[in-house]
C-alpha cells in the first residue's frame, strides 16, 4: 500500500511538472502571437478586471476544496454539498459583478469595462460546475487527467483567441479565449471523470467544511488582494497600456522563476521533512538547497534582465518596448522568490505555521508601505520598490530561519556570494552587447550566447560545487 502511494505521488509530481511546463510554453507561444495582433491597452482592460474574478473565485472556493481533500473518508453527501455550495456562491458573485460593473467602470474611468466584466464573469458559473471534480482529481493525485484537460483547453482557446484577434476583435478575442478555456476544461472533465453529484445538501457536511474553510478564507482573501494590488493601482493611477506593459514584464519574470521553483519545492519540502529530527543534517541540507536554487534561478533572472530589450522587441515588436524597461528592473526582485520559498518550507517543516502567518502579514504590510511611497513617483519607481520589498522580505525570512538553524543572515548570503559574483560578471558584458547591437534578433542571439558562455564557463573554471550537485542529481534520477 505504501509503495503504491509512493508511486502515485512520484507520478503525480511528474505530471504536475509536465503540466506546469507545458502550459507555460503553450501560453507563452499564444501570448506572443496575440501581442502582435492586439494593442497593449486592450490587454490592460482585461488585466484591470482580474482582481474581481480572483476575489470571486476565493469566495466560491471558501476553503471547501482544501477541506474536501483533507477529509480521507469523504462521502457522496460531502461532495454534493460542496458542489451545490460552489454553484450557489458563483451565481451570487456573478450577480454582484453584473450589477456593480458600472461602478467598476467609474472607478477606472472606462465605460467599456462594463460589458467586458459582465461577459468575462460568466466563467465563474461555468467553472463552478466542475469545481468538485477538479478537487477530487487532486485528492486522488490524478494529475495526468488534469494535465490533459488544462493543455487541451489552452490549445483550443488559444486557437480561437488568435483567429478572433486576426479578424480584428481586439479585447473581445481575449475575453472569448478565457471563456472558451473554461468551457472546454469543464466539458472535458465531465466527459472524462465519472463522478456526478446527488441531490443532497447535508447540513452536517456544510457545518464541518465551513468550520474548516472559513479559517482559510480570510488569509486567502488577503493574499489574493495583495497579489493583485499592483494591477489595481496601475490600472487606476496610470494608463491601461502601462498595466499591459507591467503584466507582460511580470509574466516573463514569473516564467523564469515559477517552474524551477515549483520543481525545487516539490523536492525540498519532503527532503527537509525527512531531515527534521537531525539538526546538523537539516542545516546542511538547507544550505545545499539554498546554493543550488541560487545557482539555477539567479542567472536565468539576471540574464533575462540583460537581454530584455532585444527579447521584447523580437517577440512582441517595438510597440511593447516599454515592457523591457520594467522587465529589466523587476527581475532583480523575482530572483529571490525561490529563496523565500525554501525559507518558508523550513518553517513549515519545523511546525511553525503560526510564525509563517505572522511573517506573511509583516511582509505584506512592508509591501503596502513601499507602494505608498513609490506610486507618486511613477511606474518604474514602483518596480524599484518591489526590489526593496523583496530584499526586506529576504532579511525577515532569513533572520528567523537562521535562528532555528543557528546560522546568521551573512552566512546564508555568503553561501550565495560566488553565484552572485558570477552573475554580475555575466550581466555586465551581456547587457553591453545587447545595448550596442540594438534590439534585433542578432543582438538577442549574440548576447544570450555570451551570457551562457560566461556563466557556464565561469562555473566550470572556478569549480563551483553546484556543478557537481547537478551532476549527482542527474545520475540519481
Amino acid at each position: 500500500m505504501a509503495e503504491t502511494l509512493k508511486d502515485k505521488a512520484v507520478k503525480g509530481v511528474a505530471w504536475r511538472i509536465a503540466e506546469t511546463g507545458g502550459r507555460q510554453v503553450i501560453q507563452f507561444g499564444i501570448s506572443v502571437v496575440l501581442a502582435r495582433l492586439i494593442m497593449p491597452e486592450q490587454f490592460g482592460l482585461v488585466a484591470m478586471l482580474s482582481v474581481f474574478l480572483a476575489l470571486s473565485q476565493v469566495f466560491i472556493d471558501s476553503g471547501f476544496s482544501t477541506a474536501l481533500i483533507r477529509k480521507t473518508n469523504r462521502t457522496q453527501a460531502d461532495c454534493s454539498t460542496v458542489y451545490f455550495f460552489n454553484i450557489a456562491v458563483a451565481a451570487v458573485c456573478y450577480a454582484i459583478l453584473f450589477v456593480c460593473a458600472p461602478l467598476v467602470s467609474d472607478f477606472y474611468g472606462m465605460e467599456q469595462l462594463t460589458p467586458i466584466l459582465r461577459v468575462t464573469s460568466l466563467s465563474l458559473i461555468i467553472g463552478s460546475v466542475a469545481g468538485v471534480q477538479r478537487t477530487l482529481l487532486q485528492a486522488e493525485m490524478n494529475f495526468k487527467l488534469l494535465t490533459k484537460m488544462n493543455i487541451t483547453a489552452l490549445i483550443i482557446s488559444g486557437i480561437v483567441g488568435i483567429v478572433m484577434a486576426y479578424l480584428g476583435f481586439q479585447v473581445w478575442a481575449l475575453v472569448t479565449q478565457s471563456l472558451v478555456s473554461t468551457v472546454v476544461s469543464t466539458a472535458f472533465i465531465w466527459i472524462k471523470f465519472d463522478w456526478r453529484p446527488s441531490w443532497i445538501i447535508s447540513r452536517a457536511s456544510f457545518k464541518e467544511f465551513f468550520g474548516f474553510g472559513s479559517k482559510l478564507l480570510a488569509s486567502s482573501l488577503l493574499d489574493t488582494l495583495y497579489n493583485n494590488v499592483y494591477s489595481i493601482i496601475i490600472g487606476k493611477v496610470f494608463k491601461a497600456a502601462d498595466l499591459a506593459f507591467y503584466n507582460r514584464a511580470d509574466s516573463l519574470k514569473s516564467m523564469t522563476t515559477s517552474l524551477p521553483t515549483s520543481i525545487l519545492q516539490s523536492v525540498t519540502y519532503p527532503t527537509l521533512c525527512k531531515l527534521q529530527d537531525n539538526e546538523d543534517a537539516l542545516r546542511n541540507g538547507y544550505r545545499r538547497m539554498l546554493r543550488l536554487s541560487a545557482f539555477i534561478i539567479f542567472p536565468l533572472c539576471i540574464g533575462l534582465g540583460a537581454v530584455a530589450f532585444p527579447l521584447i522587441n523580437v517577440l512582441y515588436t517595438d510597440r511593447w518596448i516599454y515592457a523591457a524597461t520594467l522587465l529589466s528592473i523587476i527581475v532583480f526582485s523575482g530572483m529571490w522568490y525561490p529563496i523565500h520559498a525554501i525559507n518558508l518550507n523550513y518553517l513549515i517543516v519545523k511546525g511553525r505555521s503560526d510564525l509563517f502567518f505572522r511573517l506573511e502579514i509583516l511582509k505584506k504590510i512592508n509591501g503596502v508601505i513601499m507602494l505608498c511611497i513609490t506610486v507618486p513617483i511613477g511606474l518604474e519607481a514602483m518596480c524599484y520598490g518591489s526590489i526593496c520589498t523583496s530584499l526586506i522580505a529576504l532579511v525577515i525570512n532569513s533572520y528567523y530561519t537562521g535562528k532555528f538553524l543557528n546560522m546568521s543572515i551573512l552566512k546564508q548570503l555568503g553561501d550565495m556570494t560566488p553565484t552572485l559574483l558570477l552573475c554580475a560578471a555575466m550581466y555586465i558584458p551581456t547587457r553591453l552587447i545587447a545595448t550596442m547591437m540594438g534590439n534585433g534578433i542578432a543582438s538577442l542571439s549574440v548576447s544570450m550566447l555570451t551570457g551562457a558562455v560566461i556563466y557556464i564557463g565561469g562555473a566550470l573554471l572556478f569549480r563551483l560545487p553546484e556543478v557537481n550537485e547537478l551532476k549527482n542529481l542527474r545520475k540519481s534520477r
